[in-house]
């Protein structure tokens, strides 16, 4: 597919200067997604004297994946339903969303929202949705204030690590005493086991993943996926290239016991696929230590702020200085169902986040309450 679909008619590089330090909604990552199938692949792009602005869309040809079901998540939280089918506005994978641009221009924005319509209404998708979903405040906000009267849905927390300027210990620093102690105890007993990690290029290593993958999904349930996996990395390995780095984890003797595929964007590593042998496992935190800890570790070599930790699992990150930020649903439809119960709709908004906050553990960690305050 090429660039000028995928990416609405703009060039590589005029593209990823809009998506600066947004992996997700690189080239890179949009090409990626372009590849599977299942969905056509595009984006929308609007201009004026004030700047540039774009964003990725996603027609998917049947169900979309589970996380994307927007009719769904409504329905199972009180909320108007919207049509279950439609245009996605952002990437078809990764629950990161952008809206790119160069200006924050408020006519610049309006533009862009109405070139999207536009593309909706193009694909004779007028009466299904057009919803943009895992969007930071920011977005919202500049969409909102751009016209889209629906009110956002908060769709839950992302987890991102900061790293201070310092790297390990910097980062140790901003930790409880108590945690501090558990942290240094789980590298202790890593090291001590005789564990190891080494990175290198997805390339080089991406044939060795695919079994361990199976293992964690055998130890969930699944029926083995072997064969689909090796897909699935060969696809990562062709369409990513040399961007993919993988944190390989080593037994004493030396056996591939575990795995973690990561992209360094920016000022992020983005931690992106992990995967245990669990029948090989030695029993000394090789999950924290080959996830988050020697991750840490890299990102304080490289001098890159964050680690981006993603969605669930949000005690084990939290606990390990993670900051929790919302990610929004907004439907760009004129005439939202979801305009009108714009009370309902900063109830369920309110009431997720006092869930957070209810908790004792992730209730330090919604640190910019602003973010969450605007929408609730």
């Amino acid at each position: 597919m090429t660039d000028d679909t995928v990416l609405g008619g703009l060039d590589s590089g005029t593209w990823d200067a809009l998506a600066a330090d947004h992996f997700y909604s690189s080239s890179t990552w949009l090409r990626h997604c372009a590849d599977y199938p299942g969905a056509a692949v595009g984006a929308v792009h609007a201009a004026t004297a004030a700047g540039l602005a774009a964003v990725p869309t996603v027609e998917f040809d049947g169900t979309q994946p589970l996380n994307y079901h927007w009719h769904k998540i409504l329905a199972g939280r009180g909320l108007p339903a919207l049509p279950a089918a439609g245009l996605l506005v952002g990437p078809r994978l990764a629950y990161q969303s952008h809206v790119l641009r160069d200006s924050d221009d408020p006519a610049l924005l309006g533009e862009l929202v109405a070139r999207v319509r536009q593309a909706h209404d193009r694909l004779e998708l007028r009466e299904k949705a057009c919803v943009a979903m895992y969007l930071g405040t920011e977005d919202v906000r500049l969409l909102r204030s751009a016209g889209v009267a629906a009110q956002p849905v908060l769709l839950e927390p992302d987890a991102w690590i900061e790293v201070p300027p310092g790297g390990w210990d910097a980062w140790l620093a901003t930790l409880t005493s108590k945690r501090r102690v558990t942290v240094r105890r789980e590298v202790r007993a890593f090291q001590e086991a005789g564990c190891r990690i080494t990175h290198v290029g997805l390339p080089d290593c991406w044939e060795q993943l695919p079994a361990l993958a199976n293992s964690m999904a055998v130890k969930y349930g699944y029926p083995t996926r072997t064969p689909e996996f090796r897909v699935e990395f060969e696809r990562y390995a062709r369409m990513t290239g040399p961007a993919g780095r993988v944190a390989l984890c080593h037994a004493p003797d030396g056996t591939l016991i575990g795995f973690c595929l990561y992209y360094v964007w920016g000022d992020a590593v983005y931690l992106r696929w992990a995967s245990f042998d669990y029948d090989r496992l030695v029993g000394c935190e090789e999950y924290f230590n080959l996830v988050y800890y020697s991750q840490i570790r890299l990102a304080g070599e490289l001098g890159v702020r964050w680690v981006h930790a993603g969605k669930k699992a949000l005690e084990a990150k939290v606990l390990r200085g993670a900051e929790l930020r919302p990610l929004w649903m907004l439907d760009l439809s004129p005439g939202s169902p979801l305009g009108p119960a714009s009370d309902l709709v900063r109830r369920h908004n309110a009431r997720l986040l006092a869930e957070l906050e209810a908790d004792p553990v992730t209730r330090r960690a919604v640190k910019n309450r602003a973010e969450w305050d605007l929408f609730t």
